[in-house]
């Protein structure tokens, strides 16, 4: 039997990212630093999305607060007596690694409605 040779790329040895990759990572990490402490919408390369605070970033990874829902037992009483249910939101941690994000972008927040420039009398 012959060995049969594997094409080798000289610009790519073991497990050294390529150019590009290191480009991506640059990016999305100069784009973490810039939005520290911003509330963010952030996908993840394998499809999931969720909306969070961006922390902290390190080297290789990004430090942020995401929101879960809290439902206490009453609700269902207040549902019940016609109330207007409260909403609860406790904030926990997450770290994701900068190569595992696909996008990210700032919430959008909107003036409710246009200031008329005339007094109100």
């Amino acid at each position: 039997m012959s060995e049969q040779k594997r094409p080798t790329n000289s610009t790519r040895q073991g497990n050294q990212p390529r150019e590009e990759d290191r480009a991506k990572h640059k990016h999305m990490y100069e784009k973490c630093k810039e939005y520290t402490k911003y509330h963010v919408l952030v996908e993840t390369k394998d499809g999931k999305k969720f909306d969070a605070i961006i922390m902290d970033v390190k080297k290789d990874k990004v430090e942020l607060l995401v929101p879960e829902m809290m439902e206490p037992e009453s609700y269902g009483q207040m549902r019940e007596q016609g109330y207007r249910q409260p909403r609860f939101r406790r904030f926990g941690g997450l770290i994701l690694p900068l190569a595992g994000l696909a996008a990210l972008s700032l919430v959008p927040y909107y003036q409710p409605y246009p200031y008329y420039p005339y007094p109100y009398y």
